[in-house]
């Protein structure tokens, strides 16, 4: 473990996973994660206190082989407490890394402050083509940054295509 404050980690379960699936050419299912108000430590194997747990919002596989961006997030309508760890977790419910995370507190709505927390991690997998998300869509919040990417593959370069090809024959 380097000499860092916060850090994610894979878990001994984790670990074990992966090996397995590259091992036998299948995939991990990630379906949850969960934030914690504990005070995590590298040795640990799940969160110490949770207090929110919920389906995985996104997970996606970064360019950078083998790294794997998994998102959860903490709606707003949850809170009133603070966030020092999260985990993320495969379908059988075994904890696949945890996540020592800054200290941050979750307003609820009483607080008048509500508002949404994503957490995010990027976890070296050894090979990233394991990991497979099992997301229940009813329960995926659409991130600023995915919108962002979205609006403009779709609205704007299309836009930009078509006003490219008017000049062209104008020309």
């Amino acid at each position: 473990m380097s000499n860092t404050q916060y850090w994610t980690k894979l878990t001994a379960a984790g670990r074990e996973k992966v090996l397995a699936a590259i091992a036998n050419k299948q995939s991990i299912h990630l379906s949850e994660f969960a934030v914690g108000q504990g005070s995590i430590t590298e040795h640990d194997t799940d969160l110490r206190q949770p207090v929110y747990r919920s389906d995985l919002n996104y997970l996606k596989q970064l360019p950078e082989q083998p790294l794997v961006e998994v998102v959860g997030v903490v709606p707003a309508s949850e809170g009133g407490f603070y966030v020092r760890e999260a985990a993320f977790y495969t379908d059988d419910g075994k904890a696949f890394a945890i996540i020592k995370y800054p200290e941050t507190y979750k307003p609820a709505a009483a607080d008048n402050a509500a508002a949404e927390l994503g957490i995010k991690a990027v976890i070296d997998v050894i090979d990233g083509q394991v990991l497979s998300e099992k997301i229940d869509p009813s329960m995926i919040y659409a991130t600023k940054e995915w919108v962002s990417e979205q609006f403009f593959t779709h609205v704007i370069m299309p836009l930009e295509a078509r006003t490219h090809s008017k000049l062209l024959v104008l020309i």
